[in-house]
């Protein structure tokens, strides 16, 4: 039996999101002794139920959170943060109102953009792909005959590959262009080069002037074609295929990056390619990163636990650099499941992964009953499963078998 003991002292800590992607920090902040306070937009928010309080209030709702913060007088609000939600400027302005520790509303507003984000990361001379903003579709027109295939299209402002686009020859791009204005909710599209090289995922805290990168997995786009034109990825694995020197190509660019943007305090997450000439960046987010990679994979295969350290400077308390340093060393995978859309008869081999203990985590997105929709960004993934081996191929080869063979999907 767990007891947790209230004391005076008590810290009170916002969170910005109730989703399944910010149960695990609600439960961790109750586990360091904090009072939750928890809102999000949907009123049946599965993190609610962990929540010392909750309230249905829209993260992005810039007005209605500083109204809310205004008027609540029960605790001393200590801090501020989220977890696998692009909402950094909710985050800033929030935090200056109560005046927690965050990142700037200057950096803050660079991040909350694509197209800012590159064009201040290029007057910093950042390595970073072509880009440009595309305002019509004529002028998406010229574009693409002016550069080339491929291409990619996308919004400004979403995450998620919500509006992704790979433009080849074979994509209409009447079509591509008002599909990616759909998901922008400022309407205002980037067109940029795709590159070819490993794409990698990053992660890393700024503390005091020093940049503690924690989290580096190659990520999986063996299903790039198979998905075509949208640029889906099917999970990722730790630790890196990448040598040594590779990695400490793609982590200084990734640190030069985050450096530029601005971030002097909490986390970073990025994006990044290994191209044929060198190390390019494609996003840098300044918040912690979602799908399982700093509460799950990370921890699994290092024991680095990011998500408490920002806890910690979020309320203002000087974290513990030891939780930096790793602690083991194991493989770790993840796959999605990707079944055709329609309405879920049945899903059969759940019970086998009971007695299966090298599969650490699985998760369902949709049940029997539920309808899948087509498959256009990772919204429509059906679940996922994270596995551990004794190294990352013996991680990957298990995870793909629970995909393949075991759990299986009866679609109508």
């Amino acid at each position: 039996m767990e007891v947790c003991i209230l004391a005076k002292s008590q810290k009170t800590i916002l969170m910005l999101g109730a989703g399944i992607e910010q149960v695990y920090a609600i439960k961790l902040a109750k586990k360091k002794g904090l009072y939750v306070i928890a809102v999000d937009k949907n009123p049946e928010a599965p993190g609610f139920n962990f929540a010392d309080e909750s309230y249905p209030i829209s993260t992005r709702d810039i007005d209605g959170l500083r109204k809310f913060i205004g008027k609540y007088k029960k605790r001393k609000i200590s801090g501020v943060m989220t977890m696998a939600s692009d909402i950094p400027l909710s985050v800033a302005i929030l935090a200056k109102e109560i005046g927690s520790p965050s990142i700037s509303l200057k950096v803050a507003e660079l991040a909350s953009d694509k197209l800012k984000m590159k064009r201040h990361l290029k007057k910093k001379g950042v390595p970073l792909p072509w880009f440009c903003e595309i305002d019509s579709l004529s002028q998406l027109e010229k574009r693409v005959k002016e550069r080339g295939y491929p291409l990619v299209l996308k919004p400004v402002d979403n995450s998620g590959a919500r509006g992704v686009i790979k433009l080849t020859p074979k994509v209409d791009l009447a079509w591509a262009y008002h599909f990616s204005r759909s998901y922008s909710r400022c309407g205002r599209l980037i067109l940029e080069e795709f590159l070819e090289g490993p794409q990698i995922s990053t992660e890393g805290v700024m503390w005091q002037g020093r940049f503690y990168i924690t989290g580096f997995s190659d990520r999986n786009y063996s299903k790039l074609e198979e998905f075509s034109p949208f640029m889906v990825e099917d999970g990722g694995s730790i630790p890196s295929s990448l040598s040594k020197k590779e990695t400490e190509e793609v982590n200084t660019v990734f640190e030069e990056a985050v450096r530029a943007l601005g971030i002097d305090i909490g986390p970073a997450k990025g994006d990044m390619v290994l191209t044929k000439d060198g190390a390019k960046v494609i996003e840098i987010a300044a918040r912690l990163s979602g799908g399982n990679f700093c509460d799950v994979k990370v921890p699994l295969s290092t024991g680095v636990d990011i998500v408490d350290v920002v806890m910690d400077i979020s309320i203002g308390d000087p974290p513990d650099l030891k939780k930096f340093i790793p602690t083991k060393n194991l493989g770790v995978a993840e796959r999605f499941f990707f079944p055709p859309a329609g309405k879920i008869k049945r899903i059969k081999g759940l019970e086998r992964l009971a007695g299966i203990d090298w599969v650490k985590k699985f998760t369902l997105y949709y049940r029997p009953g539920d309808t899948l929709p087509p498959l256009t960004d990772h919204t429509g993934r059906a679940g996922s499963v994270v596995t551990v081996g004794e190294n990352v191929k013996q991680a990957i080869e298990r995870a793909e078998t629970v995909v393949r063979d075991i759990v299986r999907f009866e679609v109508e």
